[in-house]
């Protein structure tokens, strides 16, 4: 079977003009190309969102319909349609109202305290709250997730896990001559804090891994007593080609786990009791265009990308 005529193209502007009825005699995205492209992938999340609250929002989309053009949504396609998607995403994003901007911290500073530097080293143990889930970060239990209402009580709850992809746009293949690196949050080091009048704010900092195939990463929780749930942002600076970087959630299950961006997580069982993955960069240079090979550098994802969670079980309400 032939190839999507949008992997086929090198820009939008270059679609081959063929009869869409032929379309299901094409060959379809992979099963596993969900998670490729996750900067398209976030951006498709935002723009979702958008049409959901703005007619102009979902007009832009129209041209874009995922049952005519799955390779599009699948991000399995070359680099300048990649773009040119991109492009109608963020208009669509701008047509909508603005979104809710995320809880912030109080007025009064003088109801807070900040801490860093020595005074932060001192505090063993960090807690951030919200009116449902918290969590409390220490060396030794690392990311500590609880949420009583849904009987959750996870301590190293949070994991990174790093593993080269041999694969290709459509799905991704571990190196079969290597075991996947993993990395404890526990290992990033507090950057500041700050608690007080109802609010939490934890930053930590560092690089998962300390040779030179490590990530640098920026892990922040917030929690608010006006919210039911723990946020969390992880940003990312992926200098790699040719690799995924998931965050493995231990001891907590999918129902308290939201992230903004479309579905790119994976529920896994093994002998230890499983985990839930989602990805955070999946860096993978290669498409197949009808059989043969098309590099595609830009799906590398080079650069800073940034995921934000909701944690806790009322957070599904802002999906």
């Amino acid at each position: 079977m032939r190839s999507h005529l949008d992997r086929r193209a090198t820009t939008l502007a270059t679609i081959p003009a063929d009869d869409h009825h032929q379309e299901l005699a094409l060959q379809p995205p992979g099963r596993g190309a969900h998670d490729c492209r996750i900067d398209l992938k976030l951006l498709q999340w935002r723009a979702l969102r958008a049409a959901g609250r703005s007619a102009a929002a979902r007009a832009r989309l129209d041209a874009f319909d995922p049952m005519m053009r799955p390779d599009l949504w699948a991000g399995t396609v070359q680099d300048g349609t990649a773009r040119g998607f991109m492009v109608a995403l963020e208009e669509a994003v701008a047509l909508g109202p603005n979104a809710a901007p995320p809880q912030e911290a109080p007025d009064d500073p003088t109801r807070m305290q900040t801490f860093t530097g020595s005074q932060l080293r001192k505090k063993r143990d960090l807690v951030v709250e919200s009116k449902g889930s918290r969590i409390r970060f220490s060396r030794k239990e690392g990311v500590l997730f609880v949420d009583r209402d849904a009987g959750v009580n996870s301590p190293n709850s949070l994991r990174f896990e790093a593993r080269s992809d041999r694969g290709t746009l459509d799905g991704f293949a571990g190196d079969e001559n290597e075991r996947p690196r993993i990395f404890s949050a526990q290992f990033l080091d507090p950057v500041r804090y700050v608690a007080g009048a109802g609010w939490f704010d934890l930053l930590l900092g560092g690089r998962l891994g300390r040779t030179s195939a490590g990530f640098d990463c920026l892990l922040q929780f917030t929690g608010s007593a006006d919210e039911p749930f723990v946020r969390m942002r992880i940003r990312i600076d992926n200098r790699h080609d040719d690799h995924r970087l998931r965050a493995r959630f231990l001891g907590v299950p999918s129902s308290l786990l939201h992230h903004d961006c479309t579905d790119v997580h994976e529920e896994v069982e093994n002998a230890a009791g499983g985990f839930v993955a989602f990805t955070l960069i999946r860096a993978c240079g290669r498409l197949l265009v009808s059989g043969t090979e098309v590099a595609v550098p830009g799906a590398q994802c080079r650069g800073v990308v940034e995921h934000t969670f909701r944690l806790g079980s009322d957070a599904g309400v802002r999906d």
